[in-house]
């Protein structure tokens, strides 16, 4: 790091400050869930846009918006309460880069299963990241979360195996990937502050991994945090611990913040003069040249 992390904090509540505003939510897939006011909409629309949220922004957007359009105002009792439009809503369906049409068809008739079993039930999938006792546990509660869900595909297809699509979307359980959409998910379910939603009582902020998508795995780079091509969940959890030195209970409070950077002010990870010498992070960033800001290069 370029410093003892109190520039780093003041960079990033600048940060905040120019971020925190509704109209940016448009460039992020928590614009989806942000629509509904019953938990339960909530959060079943956070879970969907949360795995389909890999491509560009634009995309993601393509694809969802017209799912929630045709699951109206409650996507909740849409699945829940089969009628015939939930028969026309799933032969409307597309695919999704690894994702076929018959695997989104798949995906939301679990869904329905899953949804229908829980009654009303509020909330809707924090059980499956819980242990025995009711905690969230690191090295498990994750995987936990993709076991079960594997199975209840499983268990629709009728087959002892997913296809790729499938299991791409909820990722591998036995993997050591940094498991990002699903972080994403908690992210949004955990956090009460805005952005997100504070639906999940059991699980703190400062427990779960930090969200690492490209946008964050570049910007940890060129901070210095974190200099590695290969990113695990590890890696993750440990990027809560560095930012709990600045944010002891929301370390994940800069995430949304942190990922414009690069999708609106287009940080390209490397040095840009145009871009680097308007972004608020210019001071704490090691691409940044002598010249530009030269206290950093002291």
């Amino acid at each position: 790091m370029l410093d003892d992390g109190s520039l780093l904090k003041t960079k990033l509540e600048n940060l905040i400050s120019k971020y925190q505003n509704i109209s940016y939510l448009e460039t992020d897939p928590i614009c989806f869930p942000k629509q509904y006011k019953n938990p339960l909409d909530i959060e079943l629309v956070s879970l969907i846009s949360c795995l389909f949220a890999y491509g560009n922004v634009k995309n993601i957007q393509n694809f969802l918006k017209p799912i929630f359009l045709e699951m109206g105002t409650s996507p909740y009792e849409f699945l829940v309460y089969s009628n015939p439009s939930f028969s026309k809503f799933l032969n409307s369906q597309k695919g999704y880069r690894f994702q076929t049409k018959e695997d989104v068809i798949v995906f939301f008739l679990t869904l329905q299963r899953i949804l229908t079993k829980k009654k009303q039930t509020s909330p809707l999938f924090e059980s499956y990241f819980l242990d025995t006792n009711g905690r969230f546990d690191q090295n498990t509660s994750i995987q936990n979360f993709q076991k079960q869900f594997e199975t209840e595909l499983i268990s629709t297809l009728k087959t002892e195996t997913l296809s790729y699509g499938l299991q791409f979307l909820i990722g591998k359980w036995k993997s050591k990937s940094p498991k990002k959409r699903i972080s994403l998910f908690l992210r949004w379910m955990v956090r009460n502050d805005y952005p997100d939603f504070g639906l999940y009582q059991n699980i703190k902020p400062n427990q779960i991994p930090y969200p690492m998508d490209v946008h964050i795995q570049k910007l940890i780079k060129v901070l210095g945090i974190k200099n590695q091509k290969q990113i695990q969940l590890n890696d993750a959890f440990l990027l809560t611990e560095f930012f709990k030195k600045i944010n002891s209970n929301d370390p994940l409070l800069y995430d949304f913040y942190l990922t414009r950077v690069g999708i609106i002010d287009k940080c390209r990870g490397s040095f840009e003069e145009k871009i680097c010498k308007v972004c608020e992070l210019r001071e704490v960033c090691l691409v940044v040249p002598r010249g530009i800001e030269p206290r950093l290069q002291g």
